[in-house]
Order: C-alpha cells, then structure tokens, then sequence
C-alpha cells in the first residue's frame, strides 16, 4: 500500500509597499519579509496618521492555472514609525475581497481598489485578517499576522494605523506580504 505525505509549500508572494517612490524589493531591515520573487502592489502607508487608514491598489489576478488560485493567504508586515510607538498599538489589516480586475467595481466596504486615503469603517464588509502589535521601536515586524481563505481572484489590502504615532514619511522599510499557501502531496518514502 502506498501512503501519500500531505506537506505545505509557498506560492508566489503579493507584496504592497511603495512601489513607485521609496520601497525597494530588498530592503536592507531586519525586517525583510520576501520570499522569492513576488507580485508588486502599489500602496503607500507613508504619513498615515494615527487612526488613519490606507488602501492599496487591486491586485492583479491570483489564479495560477485558467481560473483556479491558493485559497489560503497568510499575511506577514514590516511597519515603520515616525518615532517609536507606545507598546500594545496596532496596525489592523483588512481585506477587500472582490471577482472584479477593475479598481472601481465589485469592492466591498467602499474600497476604491486604488492606493488611496481609507476613511470607512473596515469592520463593515471587509475581511479581517489580523493586527500586528507593535513594540516600542520604531520598525515592527510580524511574520504570520493572519491566515485567510481568499474567494475571489483579485482583490485590495486596507492598513488601519491604530499606534499612537505617524507612520514614517519615507517608507523604504514598510511592506506587507501575502504569500499564499498550497497542499504539496508527496510519496512517502
């Protein structure tokens, strides 16, 4: 009788961060959370205030073979302060599920799927995926905030800044990742 291992492998990563102006695929943090090479989303956390919110663009299509994609996405986050935080404060991610490519339609929680000021309440519509909780310094980094099932094949992050200081203006060191997570059946030996 043959006996199958079931083992758990990385897909390709979606990593938002600032693409167009401040963050560089290898940051030189600790903090570096990239697997490989990812897919780039445009989302620019820079100067989010305290209680502020950001959106990031629509991702492009996370379907790996026709129309099937990994349902499930765990989630992982390097932030960075203006200055160091009080210890215990958030960054709360959400997300914006949606079968649309186009940034305008088929967002829930008046997503614009376009990187962008976030003023809504996430708690409505939007998938919570977790918070990371920040120390009293100023780069925080969490591997695993969050495991979710993804539904759709696109969709947008929303970042809700709950720390009692800014995020920092130059952002070359936040990025968030999604990286997703596939069952590899292997022959047992």
């Amino acid at each position: 009788m043959t006996t199958n291992k079931v083992l758990q492998k990385a897909g390709t990563q979606l990593l938002f961060a600032d693409h167009l102006s401040e963050f560089v695929d290898t940051p030189t943090a600790l903090g570096n959370l990239i697997l490989g090479i990812p897919t780039d989303v445009q989302i620019d956390t820079g100067a989010v205030a305290a209680a502020g919110g950001r959106q990031s663009d629509k991702t492009g299509s996370v379907a790996v073979l026709d129309s099937a994609f990994p349902g499930d996405w765990t989630f992982g986050a390097t932030m960075e302060n203006a200055t160091a935080p009080t210890a215990g404060g958030t960054y709360d991610l959400w997300w914006n599920d949606s079968p649309s490519a186009t940034a305008g339609r088929g967002n829930s929680g008046n997503a614009t799927g376009a990187d962008a000021a976030y003023t809504d309440d996430p708690a409505v519509q939007l998938v919570f995926i977790g918070s990371l909780v920040v120390k009293n310094q100023v780069i925080n980094t969490d591997t695993k905030i969050g495991t979710i099932p993804i539904t759709n094949p696109y969709g947008s992050l929303i970042v809700i800044n709950n720390t009692s200081t800014a995020v920092a203006t130059v952002v070359d060191e936040c990025h968030i990742v999604a990286t997703p997570v596939y069952p590899d059946v292997q022959a047992a030996a």
